[in-house]
């Protein structure tokens, strides 16, 4: 990539030498910015962040970069944007596209019509192309308003089945948009052609996948959703309910927008919705999840954090919890139910895990005890974390030694 001049700053000079200094430093910034977000992009398809020591690549850019939250998502977006449009990518790669008329690409452009954007963003200035892209934009709502009230028609009134209906409409982005030629008037297309299914691809390790049925499983037994909701239903149900006034496990009252709940006021902060059941082989302490996709075996790291914080079941013997519930509570109130790994924060999926480690003389005193979510859990426990990037809890320290502390409240496994 080529290297950047820039104008050294000197008051007071002509108005022609000011105008040009500033151009050629705004271009600068441009060039700047589309060579960061190649290298951005790198880092997150190749998850280097976790091989800086972050646990995820949200951490990595607010601690290790010192973006804002903003401007990480400006960035993530956009990444993500290159990976899904090969075409895009390649023309950013080339510096046939810059950063700017990239972001209004992204927005309307699909793999069938990338090339057609990407000849568009060559061929006009910055203005013209935001123009073209607002215009789609509007006839893309337009159509994905006709394919609503055509799905609620169909759906029942308000229903879980009417919200995924609109949520597809609003989705329909990428569907609706047709060939056309760069930056040309889009074909019509009929609304009632539009209202196909979308797609959404979510990717899960075997524990993960194993509490996810778990939780869908209590969800349909508890009564909690109809009968015949499928499971996108019950993701969207769960967030609509999270977003506008569900509870999280930093309510200690525990008052939840359920019927069940409500009829037990503190089961979020002291009971698991739903138990994850994990095998392990007492000899070779190798450790499965049973999942509709059959027996899916968990790496170390993720048994050594679940080990943290489980209820254990040996034959012949009575149910223990590796840490007593009164403690986990205490430890729970005392970390404000939130992860204590700096920058993070999270409030939900939280476990309680062991600074000194019990195999290395660690005890259960809250002292040793700290809450982490279960994303910087599994990654303390994987080695990858500095001791440095926890909030310690008081009078906790850590052992000297490769061993790192995550604090989470994980789904409670039974560890056979």
């Amino acid at each position: 990539m080529p290297s950047l001049d820039l104008p050294a700053f000197t008051p007071g000079r002509p108005a022609a030498d000011v105008d040009g200094a500033l151009r050629q430093s705004l271009a600068a910034c441009e060039e700047a910015r589309r060579c960061a977000v190649l290298w951005f992009a790198e880092v997150q398809r190749r998850e280097l962040w976790r091989s800086l020591g972050h646990a995820s690549l949200e951490l990595y850019a607010v601690h290790r970069l010192g973006f804002s939250r903003n401007r990480y998502w400006q960035f993530k977006r956009l990444a993500d944007d290159l990976d899904r449009l090969p075409v895009l990518q390649e023309a950013v790669t080339e510096g046939r596209v810059g950063w700017t008329k990239a972001q209004q690409v992204a927005r309307v452009a699909t793999p069938a019509t990338a090339s057609s954007w990407v000849r568009c963003a060559e061929q006009t200035g910055r203005r013209e192309l935001a123009a073209a892209v607002t215009a789609e934009v509007a006839r893309v709502k337009g159509v994905a308003r006709k394919t609503a009230r055509v799905a609620a028609k169909v759906a029942p009134a308000g229903g879980v089945a009417s919200q995924l209906a609109l949520g597809l409409a609003a989705s329909e982005t990428e569907s609706c948009a047709t060939d056309r030629s760069a930056c040309g008037t889009p074909t019509d297309v009929d609304a009632t052609t539009l209202a196909i299914p979308a797609t959404i691809a979510l990717r899960a390790d075997a524990l993960q996948a194993a509490r996810f049925e778990a939780l869908v499983e209590q969800a349909r037994k508890r009564g909690l959703v109809p009968a015949q909701a499928g499971r996108m239903e019950l993701v969207l149900a769960a967030l609509e309910q999270w977003v506008t006034g569900g509870v999280s496990d930093a309510d200690d009252t525990g008052d939840a927008a359920t019927d069940s709940t409500r009829r037990h006021p503190r089961r979020r902060a002291t009971v698991p919705p739903a138990q994850v059941i994990v095998h392990r082989c007492p000899d070779c302490a190798a450790a499965t999840v049973t999942t509709a996709a059959g027996e899916r075996p968990l790496a170390p790291a993720q048994v050594a954090a679940l080990a943290c914080d489980a209820t254990v079941s040996e034959p012949g013997r009575p149910n223990r919890a590796t840490i007593p519930p009164r403690t986990r509570r205490a430890v729970l109130a005392r970390d404000r139910h939130r992860c204590t790994t700096s920058g993070c924060g999270a409030t939900a999926f939280l476990e309680v895990h062991h600074v000194v480690p019990r195999s290395r003389g660690g005890s259960n005193v809250a002292a040793n005890l700290v809450t982490l979510c279960g994303r910087c859990h599994a990654f303390a426990h994987e080695g990858g974390v500095a001791l440095a990037q926890f909030a310690m809890a008081p009078a906790a320290t850590a052992p000297a030694g490769p061993e790192q502390h995550g604090h989470g409240n994980r789904v409670p496994s039974p560890l056979p």
